[in-house]
């Protein structure tokens, strides 16, 4: 199995995103993007379940029309907390 950084990284670029909207959806910042897909340091279990959930909501399945056209936002909504007026 490939690394979560190299898989979080071909999935960047193989979908046209920068680090910083990777990060921006993912909550976190830029410079832990580069880190974990440099290799120079692994993401915490939170930090790792939201990357392997952006990962797995983000793979068209054999039955599903692919997804990988959509906006980033509309994929990974469900990744970002909502406030209690239903704005982020």
């Amino acid at each position: 199995m490939r690394e979560l950084g190299e898989r979080l990284r071909g999935f960047r670029l193989e979908n046209g995103w920068s680090k910083r909207t990777v990060a921006r959806r993912l909550g976190v910042s830029t410079p832990s993007i580069m880190r974990w897909e440099q290799g120079a340091a692994e993401p915490n279990d939170y930090n790792r379940y939201k990357i392997e959930r952006l990962l797995a909501e983000a793979v068209p399945s054999s039955h599903a029309p692919s997804r990988r056209s959509q906006h980033p936002a509309r994929i990974t909504s469900s990744l970002s907390p909502q406030t209690e007026n239903g704005s982020r």
